[in-house]
Parts: C-alpha cells; sequence; structure tokens
C-alpha cells in the first residue's frame, strides 16, 4: 500500500502496532525513549520490534537526554532518526549521528515571526520539523494561513488537529512535508486508537 504524503507516527509501544503501521505504508515510526517517561519503552520491547518488522524508518524520540546518550541508542537499536520534543541547542544537535525532526509547539500566542526566527536558525542542523499543538484542536481558517507560511520554508510534519473530513483539505492547501499521528495510548490531542488512524490512512491512501 502507498501512501499520498509522508507519515510518521509516534508513541508505539508494541509489535503489533509497528507491524500495522509497516504495512500501512507509514514512512517513519517513533518509540518513547525519554529517559524519565513512566511509559517510556524498554530495550528490550524495542529490540523485539526492531529484529521483526522492516520497510519502515525507526526513530527514537528523546527530551533530555545528552547527545552521546542518544547516539548509543541510535547504534544499539538501528534507529534511522531522532525526534527531539524540546528544543536543543544547536551545538547538541549537531552532535547527534543521525537525522533529526525537531517538535515545535505552536498555541495561540503563538508570534508567528518568533517561530519563523528560530525555525531559520534551526533548519541548517535538522532534518525536518514535527508541528504540535495542545492548543488547537483542528487545522481550519484560524491556523491554515499561517501553517501554510511555515510550510512554504521548512519541511514540516503537521501533528495535530487531523482527521479524515479534513486531511485532504489540509494537504491540498499546506502542502505540508507530511504529516504526524499518534499511536500508543493517547486520548487528546493525538490520536485515540488505531480506528481514526486506519481512518485518515483510507483518505490518503494512493489509488
Amino acid at each position: 500500500m502507498g501512501l499520498r504524503t509522508s507519515v510518521i507516527v509516534n508513541g508505539i509501544n508494541n509489535l503489533s502496532d509497528a507491524r500495522y503501521c509497516a504495512g500501512m505504508g507509514v514512512d517513519i515510526i517513533g518509540f518513547n525513549l525519554k529517559l524519565d517517561a513512566a511509559d517510556r519503552m524498554s530495550s528490550e520491547t524495542l529490540k523485539e520490534i526492531v529484529g521483526w518488522i522492516s520497510g519502515v524508518k525507526l526513530a527514537g524520540e528523546f527530551e533530555r537526554a545528552k547527545p552521546d546518550i542518544i547516539n548509543q541508542y541510535a547504534d544499539d537499536f538501528g534507529l534511522d532518526y531522532i525526534q527531539l520534543d524540546t528544543p536543543y541547542l544547536i551545538d547538541e544537535i549537531e552532535e547527534i549521528n543521525r537525522p533529526v525532526i525537531q517538535k515545535v509547539y505552536i498555541n495561540k500566542d503563538t508570534v508567528e515571526s518568533e517561530l519563523l526566527e528560530m525555525m531559520e536558525l534551526y533548519s541548517p542542523s535538522v532534518d525536518s520539523f514535527l508541528i504540535y499543538s495542545t492548543d488547537f484542536d483542528s487545522i481550519d481558517g484560524t491556523n491554515t494561513k499561517f501553517l501554510k507560511n511555515l510550510a512554504k520554508k521548512f519541511p514540516v510534519y503537521l501533528g495535530f488537529g487531523l482527521h479524515r473530513d479534513n486531511i485532504n483539505t489540509i494537504l491540498k492547501e499546506v502542502k505540508p512535508t507530511g504529516i504526524g499521528l499518534r499511536g500508543g495510548h493517547e486520548i487528546k490531542p493525538g490520536l485515540k486508537d488505531f480506528d481514526e488512524l486506519q481512518e485518515i490512512f483510507e483518505e490518503i491512501e494512493e489509488n
């Protein structure tokens, strides 16, 4: 199966979900490797998953781990990407030996010019940006122009406010590099289960 846009699914925490995403044509699946997170994936589970799936890139999701620890995980488990869920110093990012996906949060108080300046600064050192929000439940007339402007200037994945009724409109109007979805057990602002993921996959499946 092929999808009409690049897709990252974060928060994968078991082999069944990982294989499901790989089979659906997802480009990147991410695992929670945040050192102090209660739902952090164990090394044993991660090893099992990476040994059983193919055809999909693997990302480790980190928050405050030092670059040397991140690099060790990447080498030990064959990670293809590193996703940073908090801002790192650019010097630290450049020490990471895998392409970096930088998560960027936007909210109702975000100043577009300041965000653009920050992304411009980070852009030479990262592979792409994952745009996330806990303020906005949907992508609509209040933020479409803003997101379209970001997508024109940088490789961005939209990681919030997507559902089967708006996904095709968003892809057409905003033209992002791709979209970011969530697996695992999160209810909001990510998607709550794989039924919802499947609905989006069906909408963006190549005919």
